[in-house]
């Protein structure tokens, strides 16, 4: 008894015999049911195969189970917000994620989950100090540093671009990251540290999409050799649209355009939904001032990824150069629309507005941008054909000088010029300032054109005769080209050509009568 009393007295727990036998049974029962029902909650392994099976909603009801029991269960926390991304649920997801780095700083990924999120979120900044948080818990980490190659590059930090790179061990770098090297490699001016690089994409010929980066990267810094060497190697027995569209790519920079548009039209028709393969072709079609095309593709492209403001820009300018101005106003105002005060978007729509004759409305836009971008020539530009369509010459004329003193090689500031000088009768500075045009820019067709009239009106037939067929190739679907070179030819005795320009001319207006009368109809 006095030994009892002693380990009472000092606190010592007591062997299991001197407890009494109820209080023993209550115990064993309690524990045999802790244990029963920390058995029957799922375990992590079985919620990851889960969710890795994309079985989203098994998961999460599992994952429930866990976090009502367990509400700071960093591992429940983490697979909750993987499956939230899944979703699009980004907002939850990183509150998920914060909640379980918060409780467990060290938690990598919570972390990880954290950069993804605000990667998706475009925040470039908190994204990078995320996964930077996990490359400090873990150096080699693969998809954290390759998240912040690629991130990092986009800041213009390219040393610590490659710095994420190398981070990773070689045996297990991806060879998508060839391409990001190369890219930061060139972005630094050290271009003599891409050749080996190019012998590891050789080796990787079989992952197309690393082949396809890689090679864009090349023709962006003008190697367009080594992205055809590159190309030609990795072609596979039946190329991908992939394949395809990179190699047209490296065709239209060879200088083939007509290859690497049969190259695109081959990739469509095996990925008709490609936002980058219908992109290239408006593009492509661009080049060659096929505007109908360029209008269809961009159309195309707008209906795969609705509302991109590039896609919306290059779109509205193509139906201007179509003279289809009211679609045009119309993509314009819904470009400013998703972003507005984007001094480029305004450009976009001052033009649509000054080609649908709204000036009233087009001369405040061009204004404001003009005096956000006083150094920006184009936008000084945009306010003078603005004042100049609105009769307001003095004001046009002052504009225009000042767009030259920033570019002297603005063939539309001089062309201006030209139709100012020839307005108030100096046909010897227009003529001059028409010339300077046709120097700076040898396929500006309206220049051309008014050239070619201005030497009919000082009897160089001749001289006419060699302007105005340039001005008709260039632009075929201006009757007025047809008109004017039908008088040269008329004047130098070529009546069978002249004829054959008049034909063109009266099938030409007649076809603009036509679009006129059906566009009134369709207002009425």
């Amino acid at each position: 008894m006095l030994l009892d009393s002693s380990r009472r007295e000092t606190g010592q727990i007591l062997p299991m015999r001197y407890f009494p036998k109820c209080l023993v049974l209550l115990l064993i029962s309690i524990l045999s049911l802790s244990a029963r029902a920390t058995q029957q909650l799922p375990s992590r392994l079985a919620i990851s195969r889960l969710v890795h099976q994309n079985r989203l909603q098994e998961a999460e009801t599992q994952l429930w189970s866990v976090l009502s029991q367990h509400p700071e269960e960093g591992w429940a926390l983490d697979l909750m917000g993987t499956i939230r991304i899944r979703q699009k649920r980004t907002q939850e997801a990183d509150a998920l994620f914060l909640k379980a780095a918060t409780l467990n700083p060290e938690d990598v990924e919570a972390w990880r989950g954290l950069g993804d999120t605000h990667n998706l979120l475009g925040d470039r900044t908190q994204a990078i100090d995320s996964y930077t948080h996990v490359t400090a818990l873990a150096p080699a980490d693969l998809s954290a540093n390759k998240a912040l190659a690629a991130l990092y590059q986009q800041s213009g930090q390219y040393d610590e671009s490659i710095k994420a790179v190398e981070r990773i061990p070689v045996l297990v770098r991806p060879p998508q990251l060839l391409s990001v090297l190369a890219a930061n490699y060139f972005a630094l001016g050290q271009a003599y540290n891409v050749p080996p690089l190019i012998d590891s994409i050789l080796r990787a010929k079989f992952d197309i999409t690393a082949v396809s980066d890689f090679v864009n990267v090349l023709l962006r810094n003008g190697y367009t050799d080594d992205a055809a060497h590159i190309i030609k190697f990795a072609a596979p027995q039946s190329p991908s649209a992939e394949y395809l569209l990179t190699l047209a790519r490296v065709r239209a920079a060879q200088g083939h355009p007509t290859e690497a548009q049969a190259l695109l039209e081959r990739a469509l028709k095996l990925k008709s939904k490609s936002f980058e393969i219908l992109f290239d072709s408006a593009r492509l079609a661009a080049q060659q001032n096929k505007w109908g095309a360029t209008v269809d593709f961009l159309r195309q492209a707008d209906s795969v990824r609705p509302d991109q403001p590039e896609i919306l820009q290059k779109l509205s300018l193509a139906l201007m150069k179509l003279h289809r101005n009211t679609a045009a106003l119309s993509i314009a105002r819904r470009l400013n629309s998703i972003q507005p005060e984007n001094p480029d978007n305004e450009f976009v729509l001052a033009s649509a507005l000054v080609e649908a004759g709204l000036l009233d409305e087009a001369e405040p836009v061009a204004r404001k941008l003009a005096q956000a971008r006083p150094n920006d020539a184009n936008s000084i530009l945009m306010l003078a054909v603005t004042e100049f369509k609105k009769d307001d010459m003095v004001a046009a004329k002052n504009e225009l000088n000042t767009c030259i003193s920033i570019e002297p090689y603005s063939a539309d500031a001089h062309y201006y010029l030209a139709l100012i000088a020839q307005r108030e009768g100096n046909l010897n500075s227009a003529q001059a300032e028409l010339e300077q045009v046709v120097k700076i820019n040898p396929n500006h067709a309206a220049a051309l054109e008014t050239l070619g009239i201005l030497y009919l009106q000082q009897g160089n037939a001749s001289g006419a005769r060699a302007t105005l067929e340039q001005a008709a190739k260039l632009a075929p679907a201006d009757p007025q080209s047809h008109y004017q070179l039908a008088l040269a030819y008329a004047r130098l005795g070529l009546k069978d050509e002249s004829g054959s320009e008049m034909k063109k001319y009266k099938d030409l207006r007649q076809v603009a009568d036509e679009a006129q009368k059906g566009r009134q109809s369709t207002k009425q």
